[in-house]
């Protein structure tokens, strides 16, 4: 069994840190990348209340416009706890769920140039708001010359299902004696 590809392992490592997402609305998170070759992991941030705070989880939902006031999204929280924005220009956001086109727009004032997304977040009240959304995302993205992946959950399962065969099957691998935590599709 192979290691992970660079991408698998960004969306591996994203996965991990929406583990920690405090909104049901869409548990999500973002990492931040170096550019390729180096492909460093710069930062990772998750969704939820501010640190110390209620989360949406324990309290519910601060609605206003479709859009919950009291979560920070997790594409802000990477940008807040990025400590070497130099290196982040020409590099990965690797993101659950589709960006806003808010989040989208601060990924690339950070100079990231290519975003890659697991799944789609539709956050939007309505299929024609969703669809004018996107058509503007679109723009956004091309203006600024970044390039967007969309990656499916089915292929974010399989990355998963992938890293637990490299560590069930190699002699050094963690879970080695364990072969009963294999997921089958």
């Amino acid at each position: 069994m192979e290691r992970l590809s660079k991408q698998e392992f960004r969306c591996a490592v994203t996965w991990a840190y929406m583990l920690r997402s405090n909104c049901d609305r869409l548990h999500t998170a973002t990492t931040l990348w170096t550019p390729d070759p180096e492909n460093r992991l710069l930062a990772g941030g998750y969704n939820g209340a501010p640190s110390g705070h209620p989360s949406c989880d324990e309290i519910g939902h601060m609605m206003i416009d479709g859009h919950c006031l009291r979560t920070s999204h997790g594409e802000l929280n990477a940008l807040r706890q990025c400590r070497d924005h130099d290196n982040l220009k020409n590099g990965t956001a690797t993101i659950i769920g589709s960006p806003c086109y808010s989040c989208a727009r601060e990924l690339i004032g950070s100079g990231v140039r290519l975003i890659e997304y697991i799944g789609v977040y539709h956050n939007a009240p309505t299929q024609k708001l969703l669809d004018v959304l996107q058509e503007e995302l679109v723009k956004l993205f091309s203006r600024a010359n970044v390039r967007c992946v969309q990656i499916s959950p089915s292929d974010l399962l399989e990355t998963i299902q992938k890293a637990l065969l490299f560590s069930c099957n190699k002699p050094g691998g963690i879970f080695k004696d364990y072969d009963a935590l294999l997921v089958t599709p």
